[in-house]
């Protein structure tokens, strides 16, 4: 499935995508929003189909949202995106899709190595660190619009390019050491005691797991849904607020995560 948003297939009214507006000159401008109008007549147009988004922005659809299936997918299965990984991780990341390499490399960390790290949530969250920076997506993709995150990929930060190294190697670290047992990891040690029970309990309307294989090398993907109430982390007895901006997390307080809520949820 194309990301680029080139076949007017993949698009819908109402889905979420990320648009360069047709009155930028410098073509680097990217505006996201959700699709109110389909402009293009043709089938394909090689620079994007041009949209009107709902807030009255025109232009070409560069990236379309991991979290809405286009028109012509009849597929039953809830568990596979219609978007698959790989598109995504092409695309890179972004303010719909993050990459993280490990959920458990903090798990087994001692004393002397939490004490010498530079890492702040090693230092603060000790061997839970892992854990709660997958927490922290979680709740800026359902704070804000939705995304994807996407484990067992490593950012190479020298190169500005992306390994695949799947997340088979974390099996050892699980009682039970299979795929369902990571996916069981992630709901009973991740989701049910960092985020907020109405997240866990209404799973399926806020989270899906998928798997997909990528150069022989297994990788897991979380699809996150915009959530209709505030979400918080919940760890060392805090309460804390963050949301999705551009490509990054990061956590709001005090009057501006006031104004933001107010704004957001309604």
């Amino acid at each position: 499935m194309n990301l680029d948003g080139t076949k007017k297939d993949n698009i819908i009214i109402g889905m979420r995508v990320i648009v360069n507006p047709q009155n930028d000159r410098t073509r680097q401008q990217l505006v996201n929003g959700s699709v109110s109008e389909i402009l293009t007549k043709s089938d394909t147009h090689s620079h994007g189909i041009l949209v009107k988004l709902d807030d009255g922005t025109i232009g070409r659809v560069k990236s379309i949202s991991a979290n809405h299936k286009p028109q012509n997918n009849s597929s039953k299965n809830s568990d596979k995106p219609a978007i698959t990984l790989s598109d995504l991780i092409r695309e890179g990341e972004n303010q719909f899709v993050e990459f993280k390499s490990s959920i458990l490399w903090s798990k087994f960390k001692n004393k002397e190595e939490i004490e010498k790290s530079k890492s702040y949530e090693l230092k603060k969250y000790g061997q839970n660190a892992s854990k709660f920076i997958i927490a922290k997506s979680l709740c800026g993709f359902l704070n804000s619009e939705g995304g994807t995150l996407i484990i067992g990929v490593k950012e190479v930060k020298e190169s500005d390019e992306v390994e695949i190294i799947g997340v088979e190697s974390e099996y050892s670290k699980l009682k039970d050491k299979t795929q369902d047992g990571y996916r069981r990891m992630v709901l009973d040690e991740i989701i049910k005691p960092y985020l907020p029970s109405q997240v866990f309990n209404h799973f399926n309307e806020y989270l899906s797991f998928c798997f997909e294989e990528i150069d022989g090398k297994l990788v897991f993907g979380i699809i996150v849904k915009p959530s209709d109430v505030r979400v918080f982390v919940k760890i060392s007895n805090e309460d804390i607020f963050f949301v999705r901006i551009d490509a990054s997390t990061r956590q709001v307080a005090g009057p501006d995560m006031v104004d933001y809520c107010a704004r957001r949820f309604k």
